[in-house]
């Protein structure tokens, strides 16, 4: 921490992160203990696994964990290593198998993590006393959560609460996966959480997105409340106001949770808004029509759109139609990976009530491109010539991220 405490000191509020932040693996090491291992971390959708059986693997950095539904129905998580020696023991991303064969020497486990058979141990040898490692899990809305604490982690009940509302009310226990789609980014993850916490660089990089949403949006609320000069952010939130008075009236969600004082100094950084799409769109798709069926407990389509972080590491966007969650994954000093599942009502048939490329198309392309943006703001920030540069009013959330930062790497 000694590395960490002598940068902090050369950190100018208003400005970018010095180079180092980037490209310091013994940072980084830091960052995953303190910051990446103790939050709980939205991992996936449970209709990934609907069946005993069926499991996936989560990696992000060093750690490799099985999600996987056992014979009783139960969904639980187990550090994907083999108590006998170490080894890796499910290498395929996903599959459904009736027991977890480690492929070194063979040891079984079952969906339960029990350990089943070890062969040619001594007699002493108590196969229940070596099964394999529970990770902390929580199913919430249909929604995977892990904690790879290996102490007890931060209270599942308290984190999610302010949420709970909105969660609720899109009932993402009710839907399913349409599609699901990996960007692979050559990137500090920071540059990656960074980037998803303005929109400064909207309107040069994102023509899909900006020609669907009001513009006046993408400039007050693009990442956010918070984000833009606050004459503008009060101008835009005058402006939809009868559109937020007519939610209420309706009985749908619309208030603005922005964490406290108190969440960020326990190192949490939660939010929640929702606004109007605007241009007359009811969704985000590339014509501004829907593309599937009502979810949730919408009764018929009012052009909103609902932002839902549970940190910077996952959130959930919400049209009327379907949803779109975005898992940020840090693998290495300079490997992020950012994967968008994309979910529909449980009930909507492919081809009939939606297609998956309609519904995937704005943030596909947004993404794509968010991708190219990263990997060139990394490889510009590895010049000698680089320091640190001045944020824009644009751009306040990213200090604000900062600031989170700072206290989780600071909290014991």
């Amino acid at each position: 921490m000694l590395e960490f405490n002598h940068l902090l000191k050369n950190y100018q509020e208003g400005k970018t992160l010095p180079q180092d932040f980037y490209t310091n693996s013994n940072i980084f090491s830091e960052e995953m203990k303190r910051i990446y291992f103790k939050q709980w971390l939205m991992v996936d959708h449970i209709s990934r696994i609907p069946n005993p059986g069926d499991y996936f693997v989560f990696d992000a950095e060093k750690e490799s964990i099985i999600v996987i539904r056992g014979r009783d129905n139960e969904v639980r998580a187990f550090y994907n290593v083999c108590t006998h020696r170490g080894s890796r023991i499910c290498l395929d991303e996903e599959g459904s198998k009736k027991l977890l064969v480690c492929p070194y020497h063979a040891w079984s486990f079952s969906a339960e993590g029990e350990l089943k058979a070890a062969r040619f141990m001594p007699e002493d040898f108590k196969k229940e006393e070596w099964g394999l490692r529970e990770c902390h899990l929580k199913i919430y809305e249909g929604l995977i959560f892990i904690n790879l604490s290996l102490g007890e982690p931060m209270n599942f009940n308290e984190f999610i609460k302010p949420l709970k509302e909105m969660m609720e009310f899109h009932q993402t226990s009710k839907s399913k996966i349409a599609i699901r789609k990996k960007y692979p980014t050559h990137a500090n993850f920071k540059l990656v959480l960074e980037n998803f916490q303005e929109c400064y660089h909207c309107p040069t990089a994102h023509p899909e997105l900006c020609a669907v949403q009001d513009k006046d949006w993408v400039v007050a609320m693009g990442a956010g409340i918070g984000t833009a000069p606050q004459k503008e952010t009060d101008e835009y939130l005058n402006k939809i106001k009868p559109w937020v008075e007519e939610c209420k009236k309706n009985g749908t969600p619309s208030e603005v949770y922005l964490e406290t004082d108190e969440g960020l100094k326990k190192g949490l950084n939660r939010y929640v808004d929702r606004t109007p799409i605007g241009n007359g769109n009811l969704s985000q798709t590339k014509d501004g029509k829907p593309a599937s069926s009502l979810m949730g407990q919408f009764k018929d389509f009012d052009g909103g759109l609902t932002q839902v972080s549970f940190n910077p590491f996952g959130c959930c966007y919400f049209t009327n139609d379907f949803g779109v969650v975005f898992i940020f994954k840090p693998i290495s000093l300079f490997e992020s990976e950012v994967e968008l599942i994309w979910l529909v009502n449980e009930k909507a048939e492919e081809n009939k009530d939606f297609k998956p490329e309609e519904v995937s198309y704005i943030w596909d392309v947004t993404t794509a491109h968010d991708t190219t943006i990263i990997e060139n703001n990394q490889e510009g920030l590895l010049s000698q010539s680089f320091k640190p540069g001045v944020l824009s009013e644009n751009e306040s959330a990213v200090t604000y991220f900062y600031n989170w930062y700072f206290t989780n790497m600071q909290l014991p």
